[in-house]
């Protein structure tokens, strides 16, 4: 299932954050489709596939002291419509 995160956290942290990013590597079970850094703030968006929970729970847990994370389930808009157009009939 498709998840996007907007992952921020508090400018003191940053250079934490940095460090800590340059030696990440996601856990199995979770494919990035992309990522990216807002300029203008300490926050970052990633789109990605997640196996199942215990994937992104892995991928997580290792950053909640630090990082604040907004996910949700998303679906690209043509195949919203396209499923809502077949459901609603």
């Amino acid at each position: 299932m498709l998840f996007m995160d907007i992952i921020s956290w508090e400018p003191k942290d940053n250079n934490e954050v940095i460090e800590r990013f340059s030696n990440w590597e996601y856990p199995e079970g979770i494919k990035v489709i992309g990522e990216w850094v807002d300029l203008s703030n300490c926050r970052t968006v990633v789109l990605y596939d997640a196996e199942n929970a215990e994937a992104y729970a892995v991928s997580t847990f290792p950053w909640r002291d630090i990082c604040y994370f907004d996910s949700f389930p998303v679906m690209e808009a043509s195949e919203v419509m396209k499923l809502m157009s077949e459901k609603m009939k």
